[in-house]
């Protein structure tokens, strides 16, 4: 059973967990290695080079070769490897720089408020820090300035460059969401704010360490809750294969065969193991269905040697059959999704879609899933290379496009005021017909 991209993130914070925190001083002969080998496992491995006609990954490479060279320290140099890897425009292809430097150059704001681009107006979503709360800031107020900058201008100067996406409203999220404000630790980030009343005033944030795989992994991966008309909403924050996770769902299992519907949340879902996403699905089924189709380039070098081009291995969809011991869930059901729904979660949908129970309502998925191969850089960092593009089991892809609901709303700067979920609300007006 394949394995998902929060199974590859456990291996890195093993790995970082051992590794030196001391910041090293890498030599031109290091830096020179660890692009070349990004280059050479991303020639060999990335099954996404049909999405990206125009690139010459040779030239990009040739590029680089002196940009790396002319670093002056070990995050500079990251910084240069992040560009090269985010010319290949893939979620799940990407560096991820030593830890020791995260901690000192790459924190982040979001732990104290965080951030959406709604309305083409940079917004503030959640307000998640007292002492800010008290200082006036609010959630749906908007964001003007950054450092003194015009916020898209800044966006595209210190945080487009580095962002590994694979679709539009992906690389969107991860610029005005998750990435924005990061920045050194020891340096605040200036932020201009216009309130309601259209006056602007200027605040100085401190950014804390953030290792993001970390908070990906932090929190309980199910929550579940009762909401009006005793419709059940289950929340999956991920499908990591945890100890308890089977054992979670099948105490929550016994309350959602009470209610009267269900609603499934994989919003700000970014993965985990299929074989979780496939159990829980069996829940809601009594009849065998089909999983994803996908495929992985091959290299035979004889093959080459006769001018062959690149070569595919590809694995057709398999069965997987009801559970014949369990009394399985046939009321109705919506499932919840908006452009953080990524990876294996995005699988989940497919799945949902292939066994007909219910509606999608949200924003359209990330439109990234796949299994990357995994490889440490020196200085400790680790890079990770896209090696499979998955398919719904019809051949449609979605990997560089996203699922599309079958119902789109997405909340406006107004239902961030009145803390309204618009979404959520559909979704219950839909299990209620």
């Amino acid at each position: 059973m394949k394995s998902k991209f929060l199974f590859f993130i456990l291996i890195i914070l093993i790995s970082a967990s051992a590794l030196g925190q001391d910041e090293k001083k890498l030599s031109n002969n290091e830096k020179l290695f660890g692009l070349s080998l990004l280059w050479k496992e991303v020639s060999y491995n990335f099954a996404f080079f049909h999405q990206a006609p125009d690139l010459n990954w040779d030239s990009c490479y040739m590029a680089t070769i002196p940009k790396v060279l002319e670093t002056s320290n070990d995050w500079d140099y990251y910084l240069e490897l992040q560009k090269f890897m985010s010319l290949l425009q893939d979620g799940h292809t990407r560096i991820f720089t030593p830890v020791h430097l995260r901690n000192k150059y790459f924190g982040t704001t979001n732990n104290q408020f965080t951030t959406k681009l709604i309305e083409d107006k940079v917004i503030i979503t959640r307000v998640l820090d007292v002492s800010l709360s008290n200082k006036g800031l609010k959630q749906g107020m908007e964001i003007t300035a950054i450092n003194e900058m015009n916020p898209f201008a800044y966006a595209e100067k210190y945080v487009a460059p580095y962002v590994y996406a694979s679709t539009p409203q992906d690389r969107q999220l991860q610029i005005f969401n998750l990435f924005l404000l990061s920045g050194n630790t020891t340096e605040p980030i200036s932020i201009e704010i216009e309130s309601f009343e259209g006056k602007r005033r200027t605040h100085k944030i401190s950014r804390e360490p953030w290792i993001m795989e970390e908070e990906m992994l932090s929190g309980k991966p199910l929550e579940f809750k009762i909401l009006a008309n005793n419709i059940g909403y289950l929340k999956i924050n991920n499908f990591v294969a945890s100890e308890n996770i089977r054992t979670n769902f099948d105490s929550i299992y016994e309350k959602i065969l009470l209610t009267n519907g269900l609603i499934i949340d994989v919003r700000e879902n970014v993965g985990g193991a299929t074989d979780i996403s496939l159990y829980i699905l069996k829940h809601f089924t009594n009849k065998p269905f089909k999983t994803g189709k996908w495929r992985s380039p091959k290299n035979i070098a004889a093959h080459r040697s006769w001018g062959s081009k690149i070569e595919w291995f590809e694995s057709d969809e398999f069965e997987v059959l009801p559970f014949d011991n369990k009394v399985i869930y046939t009321k109705p059901m919506v499932l919840l999704t908006d452009e953080s729904t990524f990876s294996c979660a995005e699988d989940f949908c497919v799945g949902f879609l292939t066994i007909h129970r219910g509606k999608i309502v949200g924003a359209k998925t990330a439109g990234s899933s796949g299994n990357p191969i995994i490889f440490k850089l020196p200085g400790d960092g680790i890079a990770l290379v896209c090696s499979k593009q998955d398919f719904f089991p019809d051949g449609r892809e979605y990997v560089g496009f996203g699922i599309t609901p079958d119902i789109e709303i997405k909340p406006t700067i107004k239902d961030i005021i009145q803390n309204r979920d618009p979404v959520l609300e559909i979704a219950v007006k839909e299990i209620l017909k």
